[in-house]
């Protein structure tokens, strides 16, 4: 299972990142329909501490 590097709380949710002006929206991964040019970027955040970490997934 995964944790937060910030808090080290394993109450982590992966999420889409969503961007308008100077705001930003994260959906569910549930609800996103994932562009193909995006797949690449794995994005998660903490439900406890509210901190946002990316990951770059392998595709070899």
């Amino acid at each position: 299972m995964k944790e937060c590097i910030a808090c080290h709380s394993g109450q982590i949710k992966q999420v889409d990142i969503k961007t308008r002006d100077d705001a930003f929206i994260l959906i569910e991964n549930s609800e996103v329909v994932v562009n193909p040019q995006s797949q690449n970027i794995i994005k998660f955040v903490c439900l406890n501490c509210g901190f946002i970490n990316l990951y770059a997934e392998d595709y070899f």
